[in-house]
């Protein structure tokens, strides 16, 4: 979410100030891995939703809701029967002719803005509670102090106005990433009074609000939380949610984005399949198939997207996987290049070894992919396997 990403950016200025003169060496470790991690959308502590989509606009039509994804993945649901497709942007923007509300939010040199369906503008400055440190948000609206009702240390993530009310939807920003916030805080637009607060408890499927939007055919507010969708009606009461999760679609076998009643784990092999960028999932589903159900229970999406799993620690029951990584890390595609050859090296064989010799004579010097290929080539000269 963009206006997450900006706040992470701003946190992590503050800690290098805090730390570079305490510990240099670890500043820069933590910079190798925040731009290792950070091609997947993470920096400093990977958590599972973060594979999630994390929408960035939603948009609205009288029989369909389209979805955008920060990461360029959109989505079609159908209102009638809450069948979730995944389209290209091309269909999407046929099935929602522009033009579209503006954004909901926008990083313009060293602020936030934040904008309501129908324009209204804030900006804002995040809270930052780390260090010793506690900085309250700031919002301004019409270049004055706006004087929201939040507690301590949360944060505007997204925000809405209906009427004389100010739907803010808050995080907890962090060092390590956004915590939970305290839901969605609805209060007046001319004063500071709260009017409700809507939580997990009120039944939203998260605890960090990342995106708030009205929908003028059924006069409902639309809710992304880390985890999922809401839909909460004019009185303040959720009357829908979902959960996002992926897996394998059982006739194509493709990876696909589903939405369930009740929280649901990601297939982690899904998962990769999407960020490898594999174009034939029939080959890719039948490669899974062929590593035993005991190694698969063993796969965590954590695992491959930290840089903490030691090289070679997979064993030889998932070298059926190998091709597929070594054909990611040759994408043209940033993020799909870096989590391929982030993660190869994890595996125990040659095939790795091979690749990497031979990458290692057409990569630029004191480039982030020397990087891993020299750690990858050291651990093979070093480790027994």
């Amino acid at each position: 979410m963009p206006n997450y990403r900006s706040t992470l950016c701003e946190n992590l200025l503050r800690w290098l100030t805090i730390r570079l003169a305490q510990c240099p060496h670890i500043v820069v470790a933590s910079l190798m891995f925040f731009f290792a991690a950070g091609a997947q959308g993470n920096a400093f502590e990977f958590k599972d939703q973060d594979t999630l989509p994390q929408p960035e606009n939603i948009v609205f039509a009288k029989q369909y809701v389209g979805i955008i994804s920060k990461d360029d993945r959109y989505f079609v649901l159908e209102r009638k029967t809450d069948r979730l497709q995944q389209v290209d942007a091309e269909t999407f923007a046929r099935q929602f002719p522009s033009p579209w509300p503006p954004k909901p939010y926008e990083l313009l040199q060293t602020k936030n803005v934040l904008r309501s369906s129908s324009g209204q503008e804030f900006e804002q400055k995040s809270a930052y509670c780390d260090e010793g440190v506690q900085e309250a948000n700031k919002l301004h609206y019409r270049q004055r102090p706006f004087p929201d009702v939040l507690k301590p240390c949360m944060s505007v993530a997204a925000l809405e106005v209906i009427g004389n009310h100010v739907w803010l939807g808050t995080i907890r920003p962090g060092e390590s990433g956004p915590g939970p916030g305290e839901g969605i805080v609805v209060q007046l637009l001319d004063k500071k009074q709260k009017i409700r607060t809507i939580t997990v408890k009120s039944g939203l499927t998260g605890s960090q609000i990342r995106m708030l939007r009205d929908d003028p055919f059924t006069k409902t507010v639309w809710v992304a939380t880390e985890w999922g969708l809401n839909q909460i009606d004019r009185p303040f009461k959720v009357i829908w949610g979902r959960y996002w999760y992926e897996d394998f679609e059982a006739s194509s076998q493709k990876g696909q984005t589903f939405l369930s009643v009740s929280r649901k784990a990601s297939n982690p092999f899904s998962v990769f399949g999407r960020e490898l960028g594999v174009q034939d999932w029939s080959v890719f589903s039948q490669a899974i198939k062929r590593i035993s159900p005991a190694e698969k229970s063993t796969i965590r999406l954590y695992d491959f997207h930290t840089s903490g799993f030691r090289p070679r620690s997979l064993s030889s029951g998932f070298t059926e996987l190998v091709p597929f990584f070594i054909e990611g890390a040759q994408s043209a595609t940033p993020m799909v290049h870096a989590f391929g050859l982030s993660n190869l090296c994890k595996f125990d064989d040659p095939r790795v070894r091979t690749f990497m010799t031979t990458l290692a004579s057409k990569t630029i010097a004191q480039s982030a992919d020397e990087i891993w290929v020299q750690e990858c080539l050291k651990a093979w000269s070093t480790q027994a396997p």
